[in-house]
């Protein structure tokens, strides 16, 4: 049957490829065809290039442009067909066809050897469980990140973490107790150099501890002793230090507990026992003492009378003043005695609660008085109106006279050495944690550090023979354990010593009470 178009107008087709093709309808169906799947393949890959484009978590992306080359290499073929039905080229043709042929067997090679990796790729169910899975262990590490978080805010340790450098050691994480601990803020320490925010008798007792643990690589414990901002402390502290991937010491871990009240409990107890058996043997001497000193008091005074009315008046005279000195020497005897007796620190009579600053004012002027002939200058520094506590206002006056006698001398014994030393005498009174806090400060050269516990203890002193007793301190201690409290001693880090009496605060109710009930 014969070829003929005669509907169709411009460049004559091809005689080759159509020769088949009889209907004309037919013939523009396999060019609309050509074309359409052509432009439609050019399309496919900008949606996946837009696709990869941004989606940047897919796991094979290369793979999408090879799909997108073997559609555009497709699409090329299938438009180049419909265009050699116009204007035959049967080289460009084939040329297009055998790069086809290369992309599509190279993406199948590719494909086949890829087909198990992509099938071990989750499935969106399987995400979706991961997802789940994941998101479950991050609550999960949240809440125990917070409750972690919560032991060690609320720990009564104070935890801190040291950074390692070369130029010394740098604060970089502390828990609230460590700033309750040392009265240090952590805004104000953290990210700085040990050395310019750490005070320096706080840095002078832990640096070297820090040195060792950092050099050794080893964990340190130990115990100090410092002044804080809030007061002398003792804490018990053990370093861990933390390596880095050269073995380097990198950071210290470092957990502080304060002991201080324990020492002081400590203290306290063995100063008892001491002062127990001490005390046992003071009542016996004291006791049998007494009895000879009153008998020979009696008598002196008998013997006085009795030289009424001699002659001649000169020996009178030197009997007289020989009855003076030994009535003096059995005076200051039965001083002792009566010093002896109140070692034990239990209060004679019936207490009462009463202002121990209203008792300290009155020390102090007293004590300001006898020492201003010597240049000495007693100060009060009230930081508290009212500290009340239960005793005997006498015997608290007479423990501060004490204390401030010790501090006189300890002056005087600096002045003999610099003549141009201060002379003072600062007295503070406060009100702290419950106690009624009455400090006694000198400007004297201190005291051995080794003696500390020993100056408490009776019948002690550092002074040269016939020049002290060695009972006022150890009275000054009574009549604070008497009242429910101490006695501290230390060195000041600019000279001079610190004396702190401490006694259980009363309320000032009771206060008020004493006070209504008191005699007019």
């Amino acid at each position: 049957m014969p070829f003929d178009l005669p509907s169709l107008q411009g460049p004559q087709l091809r005689s080759t490829g159509l020769c088949t093709l009889t209907d004309p309808d037919l013939v523009w169906l396999h060019i609309i065809s050509d074309i359409a799947t052509g432009l439609a393949y050019f399309s496919i890959p900008i949606v996946l290039v837009v696709f990869v484009l941004r989606r940047r978590d897919l796991a094979y992306p290369w793979v999408f442009g090879l799909f997108a080359l073997f559609i555009i290499a497709c699409g090329t073929t299938h438009l180049m067909h419909a265009w050699t039905m116009f204007y035959p080229d049967d080289v460009t043709e084939g040329l297009i066809k055998a790069i086809t042929a290369a992309i599509s067997v190279a993406t199948a090679i590719v494909l086949w050897p890829l087909l198990p990796r992509l099938l071990a790729l989750p499935s969106h169910e399987a995400l979706a469980r991961e997802v789940e899975e994941r998101r479950l262990a991050e609550a999960r590490a949240v809440a125990s990140e917070a409750r972690i978080a919560a032991f060690i805010e609320n720990l009564a340790e104070a935890l801190f973490v040291v950074r390692v450098e070369a130029g010394g050691f740098v604060l970089e994480t502390v828990n609230p107790a460590f700033e309750r601990l040392f009265g240090l803020r952590a805004t104000n320490i953290l990210g700085y150099p040990v050395a310019e925010v750490i005070p320096s008798a706080m840095l002078a007792a832990a640096l070297p501890h820090w040195h060792k643990a950092a050099s050794s690589r080893q964990p340190v414990d130990y115990v100090v002793e410092a002044e804080t901002p809030l007061g002398l402390r003792v804490w018990q502290t053990v370093l861990v230090p933390m390596m880095d991937q050269d073995g380097r010491t990198d950071r210290l871990l470092g957990s502080a507990r304060d002991i201080t009240m324990t020492r002081r409990l400590q203290a306290d107890l063995l100063q008892s026992a001491r002062l127990a058996t001490v005390g046992t043997m003071c009542a016996g001497l004291a006791h049998e003492t007494s009895q000879p000193l009153n008998a020979a008091m009696l008598w002196l005074r008998s013997a006085r009378a009795a030289t009424a009315g001699l002659e001649p008046p000169r020996q009178t005279e030197k009997l007289h003043n020989a009855l003076g000195v030994v009535e003096g020497q059995l005076r200051r005897a039965g001083d002792l005695v009566a010093r002896i007796r109140a070692l034990p620190g239990e209060e004679a009579g019936v207490t009462q609660v009463f202002d121990a600053a209203r008792a300290a004012a009155a020390a102090v002027r007293t004590a300001s008085g006898q020492y201003a002939a010597e240049g000495i200058t007693v100060r009060l520094h009230q930081q508290a109106a009212l500290l009340p506590v239960r005793g005997a206002s006498a015997r608290l006056e007479q423990a501060l006279m004490q204390l401030l006698a010790n501090a006189r001398d300890a002056v005087l014994d600096k002045r003999r050495v610099d003549p141009g030393s201060d002379a003072s005498i600062l007295v503070t009174l406060r009100a702290e944690a419950g106690e009624a806090v009455i400090e006694v400060q000198d400007a004297g050269p201190g005291f051995p550090d080794s003696l500390r516990d020993a100056i408490f203890d009776p019948f002690f002193t550092t002074r040269d023979p016939g020049h002290g007793s060695g009972l006022g301190l150890p009275l000054a201690a009574a009549v604070a354990r008497g009242m429910g409290g101490r006695i501290e001693a230390r060195n000041l880090p600019d000279g001079g010593a610190l004396f702190t009496m401490r006694m259980a605060l009363a309320p000032e109710s009771c206060l008020q009470s004493a006070t209504e009930a008191a005699p007019t």
